[in-house]
């Protein structure tokens, strides 16, 4: 027999639009719930621009506050999420345009930086196998020319389609397309033989 509390229904999540409304109205826990929504996917677009944890935690931590800063201007139907990615890989290519010639370093150079998270169900041989991979493909990614590393983090970490990322480039849809097949092929180079696929 159902108990009461089975038929009392929890309050639905509210879209990045009514949080952008009430943080303007001075609720300060809806732009920490637009920060805990959107954190992770920030933080995962600024370390493969960057390939460096701490840095992309500084760029996390810009990201928001130039959020913060520009949240009157925002309209509860805007999209704050491209918002947000675009404002995320602008400030990474900044920093990597201002330590030109500086080393990217690779996780395990990061001190008491986050670390991937190996699953559970993990034997300590897969988590190690995950971890490896993950480190190789940030390092592979940090390496790629600017352009590449442009295109490719916007199709595949923020998901934007071909044209959107041709609009926002101001570019051809086939030169979005051409980089895109360069970056790949450039990646499967760098990584061919140093990802564990097993």
């Amino acid at each position: 027999m159902a108990t009461k509390d089975e038929f009392v229904s929890k309050p639905p999540l509210l879209g990045d639009g009514e949080l952008v409304e009430r943080a303007q109205k001075g609720q300060v826990a809806a732009f920490e719930d637009l920060f805990e929504r959107h954190r992770d996917r920030v933080y995962t677009i600024a370390l493969a621009v960057l390939g460096n944890p701490a840095d992309a935690v500084d760029v996390v931590q810009d990201t928001f506050l130039r959020a913060f800063k520009k949240l009157h201007r925002f309209r509860k139907d805007g999209a704050v999420s491209a918002y947000l990615y675009r404002t995320a890989r602008n400030a990474a290519i900044d920093v990597l345009r201002s330590r030109k010639g500086v080393h990217t370093t690779s996780l395990d150079e990061a001190d008491g930086s986050p670390k991937p998270i190996p699953d559970p169900g993990d034997t300590p041989e897969q988590a190690f196998r995950r971890r490896t991979n993950e480190e190789a493909l940030v390092l592979a990614v940090s390496q790629l020319s600017e352009e590449h590393r442009a295109v490719l983090v916007m199709h595949h970490i923020e998901g934007l389609p071909v044209e959107a990322i041709a609009a926002e480039l101001r570019i051809p849809a086939g030169t979005v397309k051409s980089r895109l097949g360069r970056a790949r092929e450039a990646l499967r180079r760098k990584l061919l033989g140093t990802v564990d696929l097993g």
